[in-house]
């Protein structure tokens, strides 16, 4: 065969156009990879929040002050008004230390120890409160929670009123529940001040050994370090408790551990201010106590409420309403009366009361006569349900023991208890009842969850007219939404039509509204908020926030449609247009983009992973991404090919590369869409 020039020129023309279409090939590959690496580090390092998506923290809070922080969407200097809670004085005002600034921590001097306090952000008409902390020998509570608690923390914090909230809840696991709260009180975590204001100016936690002082209390959480010996130090503490995880609740292991030598060895040396207990966080509800030192397990999903005050603290778990004593007041003789809260411990009620009475008859001027007044109102009031008593017993305290530590506390019960003494207490009993011991036992399980929520629908519809029932119904709403949308929906509006006038039912429009968004059905919600700007003029602010909300909500979900249409009509193309399938060599190109790309993520999300709510979120944002850009290079080279297989070399290149482009942009949205909405925010969406 001869070969002429031009068969000659024709074969070189065809080796320079696979030449030029591989080297095109790699260049997509290139650009691709590079343009996802600066979407990526562009949605992190510009974050913001959005409109209405941000509420204030209270930080921290002494006796003298408070710490006020949010983030806002454009700069300005903040200003903080605030007032003795209930009072119509003059508002006082308290400014950003620094100039204006989209991230703001405003901190209010000159307060009372133990006072409550009102408080708003510039010109919102959302009002907050925070309350200081109680002086030395005021007594308290708090809560210690872990686990998947969050759809819950709102109903705990209403019924338990504590005064700060130790979590140990991933902070994946922290839902809407704890935003709602932030406002109010504090939340500590296991490193420090646990608040999302601070991961996001990039603010780090204390690390490993730290502190709290609350009133008299020390609590240091301890990760073992030997170091922890410096924090014994607290002349202002009457208590100390420390919190670790680095212990079992083993007899033999606790003994021999360096936490517990540590701990004993002090309180050899200090008999003032000696370490009363240990929360174990990680292990099983036991609890055992070790040379004086009470230790006890704070397990998955667990609640627990501490009462503390001068000379005794003890912990409650709210699930099944086990006590454990932390702390016992001082021995100024011989510890009597242990035998009637061993009774009361394992569930014998009325034979701890009898022990109890007989202990009052025998030991008359016993400096616990006090504590065992309380113990027996605590039985009749929150295990036995028999209020007439209790209240006798409560009144009985306060007659004869006007300054004793539980005073404060047996005031609270008898407010409390007088308000709901209407037809006899038993729309109190059976609803306290089921929500104290039952439901907490038993709301994991659906079907006897739902039994339970019946049986209060059925106090409330014996008692329409006691003055318990807005607030059964308002509890029976809260527990419907975290399970039945329209349920919850239905309870609400019985809630405002049977009692319109109870302060419950003022902001009901807003919780149906806020159920609808937490459902996803923003339509509902839209249709809800905007009734409720007209009834409620007061909460425009915040309402008409929600509701641009729920409109960027309904876009973003209308884009993701629009972006897996995209990718089904562009994957489909690339795929059954003959030659149907894809290139074995390219899809090869393709796993190798993917994997460089995700080194060159996970490294760069390394370094600033502060940035990330968790790392599972880090991994999923850099593998989605990875992937978009390794599956989009693939799609341009064979897109372009396909579709324009006897044209120039050129047209292809471009019209791929573009192919590529709106594939990877469609890739990126829905991988941000279904990892982290937040981060749209970057673009305006």
């Amino acid at each position: 065969m001869v070969w002429g020039n031009a068969n000659i020129q024709a074969v070189i023309d065809k080796v320079s156009i696979c030449r030029y279409s591989l080297i095109m090939s790699r260049k997509h590959l290139l650009l691709i990879v590079v343009i996802a690496g600066i979407a990526f580090f562009g949605v992190l390092q510009f974050r913001k929040p959005a409109a209405g998506d941000v509420r204030p923290e209270v930080l921290n809070v002494s006796r003298s002050q408070a710490t006020i922080a949010w983030l806002s969407e454009t700069v300005y200097k903040g200003r903080v008004f605030y007032r003795p809670a209930g009072s119509n004085v003059d508002p006082l005002e308290a400014m950003d230390s620094f100039g204006p600034s989209d991230r703001h921590e405003v901190i209010i001097t000159g307060l009372n120890p133990s006072a409550r306090y009102t408080y708003w952000i510039g010109k919102s008409k959302s009002r907050f409160q925070f309350q200081t902390q109680p002086a030395s020998a005021g007594p308290f509570s708090f809560l210690m929670v872990a686990g998947s608690l969050g759809d819950q923390i709102v109903s705990l914090v209403s019924s338990e009123v504590p005064e700060f909230i130790i979590s140990f809840s991933d902070v994946t696991q922290q839902t809407d529940g704890f935003s709602e709260v932030r406002p109010y009180i504090p939340i500590y975590g296991g490193d420090g001040v646990d608040s999302p204001f601070l991961r996001a100016i990039g603010r780090e936690s204390s690390a490993g050994l730290w502190k709290l002082d609350w009133g008299g209390l020390r609590l240091i959480f301890a990760d073992g370090s030997e170091k922890i010996t410096m924090m014994f130090d607290a002349p202002a503490a009457h208590t100390l408790g420390v919190v670790s995880s680095t212990v079992e609740i083993d007899k033999e292991a606790i003994k021999q551990s360096k936490l517990h030598l540590s701990l004993a060895a002090h309180n050899k040396r200090v008999s003032a201010r000696q370490v009363a207990f240990v929360a174990v966080v990680g292990e099983s509800k036991e609890a055992v106590e070790i040379d004086s030192i009470q230790y006890f397990g704070i397990g998955t999903d667990i609640a627990v409420r501490v009462d503390v005050d001068v000379e005794s603290a003890r912990a409650v778990f709210l699930d099944d309403g086990r006590e454990v004593v932390l702390k016992s007041p001082p021995l100024k003789e011989k510890r009597t009366c242990a035998e009637c809260r061993r009774l009361a411990d394992k569930g014998a009620y009325e034979d701890s009361i009898k022990a109890y009475k007989d202990f009052i008859e025998n030991h008359q001027g016993h400096f616990q006569i006090s504590d065992a007044y309380f113990a027996i109102a605590s039985i009749y009031d929150e295990k036995l349900f028999n209020f007439s008593e209790a209240l006798r017993w409560y009144k009985r305290l306060l007659d004869e023991y006007p300054t004793g530590t539980r005073v404060p506390l047996a005031k609270q019960r008898i407010k409390y208890l007088s308000t709901y003494s209407d037809h006899n207490y038993e729309p109190l009993a059976e609803f306290d009842r089921i929500r104290k011991i039952e439901f907490a036992r038993k709301k994991h399980i659906a079907e006897e969850r739902n039994k339970l929520l019946v049986q209060v629908e059925s106090t409330i519809k014996k008692y329409p007219d006691s003055k318990l029932a807005p607030a059964m119904q308002y509890w029976l709403a809260n527990q419907y939404r975290q399970s039945d949308a329209d349920k919850a929906v239905q309870a609400y509006r019985r809630l405002r039509d049977a009692y319109p006038d109870s302060p419950l039912a003022q902001e009901v429009l807003i919780e149906i509204g806020q159920t609808y968004y937490d459902a996803s059905r923003f339509d509902q919600a839209i249709e809800v908020y905007t009734k409720a700007i007209t009834e409620l003029p007061a909460h425009r602010e915040t309402i008409e926030a929600q509701i641009t909300r729920s409109m960027r909500n309904i876009r973003r979900s209308k884009i993701a449609w629009i972006c897996w249409g995209i990718l089904a009509v562009i994957a489909g193309v690339t795929i059954l247009i003959k030659p149907i399938g894809i290139d074995k060599s390219r899809i090869s190109w393709a796993i190798i983009a993917f994997v460089v790309l995700e080194v060159i993520l996970l490294f760069g999300a390394w370094l600033i992973r502060e940035q990330f709510i968790s790392t599972r979120e880090m991994l999923l944002i850099t593998t989605y991404f990875s992937a978009a850009a390794g599956i989009a290079s693939l799609v341009s080279i064979t897109f372009g090919a396909k579709i324009f297989a006897k044209a120039g070399s050129v047209l292809p290149a471009v019209i791929g590369s573009i192919t590529g482009m709106v594939f990877l942009a469609a890739a990126i949205y829905l991988a941000i869409y279904y990892v982290s909405e937040h981060y749209l925010i970057v673009i305006g969406m």
